[in-house]
């Protein structure tokens, strides 16, 4: 498809694409590419979108790069980024006209990165850390890189101001690398902003699922062949509550979006106990979900304990802060 684009003062419009194609691609190897990718998917939340990209331009970093595609109905993503974006080379905005919608806007972004590694982060998550993109980046060479990384992650419910630490991240390998099937019941890695990974393996996500479709995407990825994934104390903050969210559009429907995405989902792969089990499809599937519930419970109290022990636990206060430095 060819995308007919103009250009006003730095911003580029896109006038009707639903597939977006970057002719320019340069290869994972290539020395000029940069080493990271932060992708930011914008819809109608500016001060969201601030706080993501203020801090990581401070760190003035050239291997770095951070792509902006705004499916938003207003403007204010647009005049923020217009502001902006005449000092950052790397900071690269596109207004989708018309509107891609969710999962077709974060494939976009996906497939115009150009740095070896790519990380998407919704406008309701960011970095705890002000270094975010320096920390990674030494982190991912330390670990010799790796296919993928698992970032540490909060939870910050914004109606009642408080804030609850994921799960720990030994729990997490374990799950993770041991029995990813096991996310469809608990997503333990978190938001997409929760994992990096090798731009060359990252799948496109489903644009047939809503409330799976992270989960799928990161199945697919870790049953691909034997992917190295390393895990990180690096912390992502995930923002619950919000009105522009994908999860509150769906109130009262995610038990059925659920069940219908599960059989779409379970299709893809052979048929196995597990998939027969959690879509309760054999005799006492819910007499053992009610004892997954109770070991949940336990694994919870031992991640618990686990980040009390490692001093890794966030209060809320740093949380702010981080927000306010952002603003």
């Amino acid at each position: 498809m060819r995308v007919r684009a103009s250009s006003v003062a730095g911003v580029m419009f896109l006038n009707a694409p639903t597939e977006l194609h970057n002719s320019n691609k340069m290869s994972e190897n290539n020395q000029s590419a940069p080493i990271l990718s932060v992708l930011v998917p914008a819809y109608n939340y500016s001060s969201g979108v601030r706080q993501i990209v203020c801090p990581l331009l401070d760190e003035g970093r050239n291997d770095l790069e951070i792509l902006i595609h705004d499916d938003s109905s207003d403007y204010s993503v647009e005049h923020f980024v217009k502001s902006i974006l005449p000092k950052h080379a790397n900071l690269k905005y596109r207004r989708n006209r018309p509107a891609l919608g969710a999962i077709d806007n974060w494939n976009s972004l996906i497939n115009a990165a150009l740095g070896r590694y790519v990380i998407l982060i919704h406008h309701d998550d960011f970095p705890l850390s002000k270094h975010f993109a320096t920390e990674l980046i030494n982190e991912l060479q330390a670990r010799k890189w790796p296919d993928a990384m698992v970032l540490a992650c909060v939870t910050h419910d914004v109606a009642r101001n408080k804030v609850r630490p994921c799960i720990h991240n030994r729990i997490r390998q374990i799950i993770i690398r041991k029995w990813p099937t096991y996310l469809f019941l608990r997503n333990v890695i978190g938001p997409p902003a929760a994992i990096v990974v090798r731009r060359n393996i990252f799948l496109p996500f489903d644009n047939q699922l809503k409330w799976l479709v992270d989960i799928d995407a990161y199945y697919r990825l870790l049953i691909q062949g034997n992917r190295r994934v390393e895990f990180s104390h690096l912390v992502i903050v995930s923002s619950t509550g919000l009105p522009n969210a994908i999860t509150t559009g769906i109130q009262g429907r995610k038990g059925s979006i659920r069940n219908a995405e599960l059989a779409q989902i379970s299709a893809k792969f052979p048929p196995t106990w597990f998939w027969k089990v959690i879509r309760g499809r054999v005799f006492g599937a819910q007499t053992i979900l009610l004892m997954e519930w109770f070991l949940w419970v336990i694994i919870r109290v031992l991640s618990s304990i686990l980040n009390r022990l490692s001093g890794s636990r966030i209060d809320l206060l740093a949380v702010l802060r981080r927000k306010k430095y952002a603003g």
